[in-house]
């Protein structure tokens, strides 16, 4: 009996922790985050330190096709020099008394910016400012807030950002599903996070209520307690060609023993 009580006991422990360690806030998280895309990855530090600093954590998206490359401004800095089309920077650490973000032609730090955003950021959280064109091709700058807490338990996270000025509005499948993961997703729009199982999977974005197929991602993995962002970027007609841009962020030091299983890799 005492040894049925002990395990009941580690049981409740285990839950208590788990439950502790979801609910603590995205400003009192310990762990650094790994941010890995095809250019490579990069870390940040934990998001308490960074707060203790009266910093934020911000990082910078390009996905404008008419610039190869722009700076990013927050305040009357330069936070960002050079960033090419395609480009997801590291995680920087700002200030977390500005809210100006702006965007120039690279090199041309006296220039009128030709896209701005206000936005108030706050200490110990992560922030992306992403470049995206508007739906007539004007260049656009919003900040999102990435919301890197824990997963659910065995779950990964997966959010779509619609950047591409002329696809319309699009769903997103696992491909061989007949329900969508994301449907109705309007350009310049960043969706909520979505759990998903781990799995490798095929995924597929069309346009909105058809069967055709817009854009086609391969061999898309997402492993449990990693948090992704799948940005659709460049024009359905023209070029820069339809392409995805795959952001997987993590905190390091979390359990997780859920690997991805194939699924839908027809």
């Amino acid at each position: 009996m005492r040894f049925n009580q002990k395990i009941i006991s580690l049981g409740f422990a285990l839950i208590t922790l788990a439950l502790s360690a979801a609910c603590t806030s995205e400003s009192a998280r310990t762990e650094p985050v790994t941010t890995t895309t095809d250019k490579g990855a990069s870390t940040a530090p934990p998001a308490k330190e960074v707060e203790q600093r009266d910093k934020s954590l911000v990082r910078f998206i390009h996905v404008l096709p008419s610039f190869a490359e722009v700076d990013g401004f927050v305040g009357t800095a330069k936070e960002f020099d050079k960033v090419a089309y395609r480009s997801v920077t590291p995680y920087k650490e700002i200030p977390d008394n500005q809210s100006m973000f702006a965007i120039k032609r690279a090199g041309k730090d006296g220039a009128q910016p030709f896209a701005q955003n206000d936005e108030g950021i706050s200490g110990g959280k992560h922030y992306t400012a992403i470049a995206m064109p508007a739906t007539d091709g004007k260049a656009t700058l919003h900040v999102v807030s990435d919301k890197l807490t824990p997963t659910a338990a065995g779950k990964a996270n997966v959010r779509v950002v619609h950047a591409s000025p002329d696809a319309g509005e699009v769903d997103v499948f696992v491909k061989g599903q007949t329900s969508s993961l994301f449907s109705g997703v309007n350009p310049q729009a960043v969706t909520n996070y979505s759990d998903v199982d781990p799995m490798t999977v095929t995924l597929e974005v069309r346009p909105q209520g058809a069967k055709t197929v817009a854009l086609t991602i391969p061999n898309v993995s997402f492993e449990a307690g990693h948090l992704y962002t799948i940005v659709v970027a460049g024009k359905a007609k023209g070029t820069p060609k339809l392409e995805a841009i795959k952001i997987d962020d993590k905190l390091d030091g979390m359990m997780n023993d859920a690997r991805p299983t194939p699924a839908a890799m027809r």
